[in-house]
């Protein structure tokens, strides 16, 4: 499970086999087929590089757009919610507030919200975010002694 801000407001992120296969379904694709699509959005976010590489009509002519849909961002955020604990209507209604206003207003969804749907897809298919958190020091020295 992953745990990232949404909305106003932290929130957990889980794709059990369920979810999983929902989202497969709504993108018609597999995990790592998404994830895939996803990637090169949420590199561009992490790296500043529409910015930074020549603006956006540079990264789009070097193909670093990649070739995501819609639903490969926004599916796994809507059942990754679900997967998270809250119910399909709360999911929904969230979703709907934060990601599809953010269409209506302009604000570029898929890049902003493609580094948490790459998170959740990833944590799904391999678990290394939780994994790779640092263990808190001193517990590792403590444990050891």
């Amino acid at each position: 499970m992953i745990r990232h801000q949404f909305g106003t407001e932290e929130q957990d992120f889980r794709l059990r086999v369920g979810e999983w296969r929902d989202v497969e379904k709504a993108c018609d694709a597999g995990l790592g087929e998404i994830a895939a699509r996803i990637a090169p959005l949420a590199s561009l976010v992490e790296a500043g590089a529409a910015a930074q590489a020549g603006g956006l009509l540079s990264a789009i002519s070097r193909g670093a757009l990649g070739r995501a849909r819609l639903d490969d961002v926004r599916a796994p955020i809507l059942y990754g919610l679900i997967g998270g604990g809250r119910t399909s209507t709360e999911a929904g209604a969230l979703v709907k507030k934060v990601f599809d206003e953010a269409i209506a207003a302009g604000e570029g969804p898929l890049l902003v919200f493609a580094p948490l749907a790459l998170g959740i897809v990833l944590q799904a298919i391999t678990g290394l975010p939780d994994e790779m958190e640092p263990e808190p020091p001193g517990e590792a020295e403590a444990a050891g002694t």
